[in-house]
């Protein structure tokens, strides 16, 4: 299954990125983890995430970059996803979008291990779940 066919329209305009602000001594899963926990739980219906790319250390991790390498993209649940985000390891590379009804609503993206990327459609998500940021030309995704 290709990335167009789980993905075939894109019919929100109303959307945006953002690139979150991390200070050293934070764990960027931890951030992560905790933008698919509040989506896991204020996204009514139907969803589940699809990796386009990960790499990541750990035995969970490396389980995962291992489908990752035999499989062009594979789906995971909120559980899942949140389970290898709090696993020991680390995500040096991870492109996850939550897709519900054909529609990619959202995309976490991280980059090197040190930068996070958050793009979204509709509202922008609280600034409780994003932590500091600052906002980011969503062409530059091809958003």
């Amino acid at each position: 299954m290709t990335y167009q066919q789980l993905i075939p329209r894109a019919k929100i305009s109303q959307k945006w990125a953002v690139s979150l602000s991390c200070s050293e001594t934070e764990k960027l899963e931890a951030r992560v983890a905790n933008i698919v926990t509040y989506l896991a739980n204020n996204y009514n219906g139907t969803h589940q995430w699809v990796i386009a790319d990960i790499e990541a250390t750990g035995s969970y991790g490396y389980s995962l970059t291992q489908l990752g390498n035999s499989e062009e993209i594979f789906l995971l649940s909120s559980q899942e996803l949140l389970n290898f985000l709090r696993s020991e390891g680390q995500a040096m590379e991870l492109e996850a979008s939550l897709v519900a009804n054909g529609e990619e609503l959202y995309k976490i993206i991280i980059r090197d291990g040190v930068s996070i990327d958050v793009l979204g459609s509709n509202e922008l998500l609280p600034a409780k779940v994003l932590g500091d940021y600052i906002t980011s030309d969503r062409s530059l995704f091809m958003w």
